[in-house]
């Protein structure tokens, strides 16, 4: 082991890049900058779909798929997050042709996709759910009933109880609030928003904002429209069962005083009784920060951390371990520069053998590459043994 590192010491709500790599075995190479992509995290790696990037050429990147499809990225990434290694998954049956601001959320061994628009932005969007068998990379597009939503992308989703919620979203010209519940098992739309809207109670249109459900209730976070920004301090908050439309008056941080700047193409992420945002666009400023709040309480704490660069259209995920991961966005408002850089913070206090991987890794960079049998004579683990050398599908 090194002796010119410095002492490992783990850090909750630090932002820590990662340095990823192409994958161990088959040498494949990273995946480019983006944003607007979706990704979900599943066992011990998160998988990425879609994206855009104007930026790149079909010179620059000489891939056939790309050669197809761009400005957007149709493609399926895979990155393990015990060996910091990326695989292109080939994938089958039929990916879904709207690549950009489509929403995924993950279910058991699936990552379901909803929406999303293809180019032009708008001219083309979908109202069709995808389910990925995130193992083998197959895709399946989902046959559906009753009165699902309009075309659109820039929606809020989350599932809960066997049950997909997706609220707002935009056609490119014209933006929504509705919210529509699909069940799961019964494959069947409904439209859960009342038809006579309260004035004062149901919240302005929007997209690119976030939802969380907790407790019967779905909770919206940020969002805007073209030029403007919703804020944060009062939440729309959804009643399923009663299918009304109120706001909860949030607290500021009790340190600085103040509530989230508003902002929409953040990200967000749900832990137990809190949710955790991150980065974000108002229109004119782009954000690095980090803001918990508590669903008990409804108070906002700013946490002390920043992200290297402001980011927004970036995608999150948090593993069952608590840990956020966070890929892709536009790191540049003056230039639109994407990036494809790799960041992870702990939202919570990890378990004891998580805290103990990353040390390892922190010390020993390349016992990553070590032969199963070496790493399990030095005692480690068979889930991070047979993580490392774990291949799903590789694209080629």
């Amino acid at each position: 082991m090194s002796t010119k590192k410095g002492l490992y010491k783990f850090k909750p709500l630090v932002f820590h890049p990662v340095r990823p790599r192409g994958n161990l075995k088959d040498g494949t190479p990273l995946p480019m900058p983006r944003s607007g992509h979706r990704i979900v995290c599943y066992g011990l790696s998160f998988y990425s779909f879609g994206g855009y990037n104007p930026k790149i050429s079909t010179v620059e990147y000489l891939d056939d798929t790309w050669q197809r499809t761009h400005p957007l990225f149709q493609e399926l990434w895979r990155f393990n997050i015990v060996s910091s290694t990326w695989t292109r998954i080939e994938g089958t049956g039929g990916m879904p042709e709207e690549l950009a601001s489509h929403s995924a959320v993950q279910l058991g061994p699936n990552m379901l996709v909803f929406g999303g628009t293809a180019m032009p932005f708008g001219d083309s969007s979908s109202d069709s759910l995808y389910i990925c068998h995130l193992p083998t990379g197959k895709w399946q597009k989902v046959v559906t009933y009753g009165n699902k939503p309009e075309p659109m992308y820039g929606q809020g989703v989350c599932v809960s109880d066997g049950k997909l919620y997706v609220v707002g979203g935009t056609t490119g010209f014209q933006y929504s609030i509705d919210v529509h519940c699909l069940d799961l098992d019964e494959r069947v739309w409904e439209h859960l928003s009342a038809k006579v809207r309260s004035i004062g109670a149901t919240p302005e249109e929007r997209y690119r904002h976030e939802i969380v459900e907790h407790h019967g209730s779905l909770y919206v976070f940020g969002g805007g429209r073209s030029g403007a920004a919703c804020d944060l301090a009062s939440l729309p908050t959804f009643n399923i069962t009663e299918r009304t439309w109120t706001h909860v008056q949030t607290r500021p941080d009790p340190v600085t005083a103040s509530f989230p700047q508003p902002r929409r193409c953040h990200v967000a992420c749900k832990v137990k009784d809190s949710v955790f945002i991150h980065g974000g666009y108002d229109g004119a400023e782009a954000f690095a920060d980090l803001w918990r709040l508590d669903l008990v309480t409804f108070g906002w704490q700013k946490l002390p951390y920043k992200s290297p660069v402001p980011l927004y259209f970036h995608s999150s995920a948090v593993t069952e371990a608590g840990c956020m991961y966070m890929f892709g966005g536009v790191k540049n408002l003056e230039e639109e520069k994407r990036t494809a850089r790799v960041t992870k913070v702990w939202l919570v206090i990890g378990k004891l053998q998580d805290i103990c991987w990353d040390a390892l890794c922190h010390y020993a960079p390349n016992i990553t590459s070590l032969p199963p049998a070496t790493l399990l004579q030095m005692g480690i683990p068979m889930y991070i043994v047979d993580n490392l050398h774990h291949q799903t599908p590789a694209y080629g």
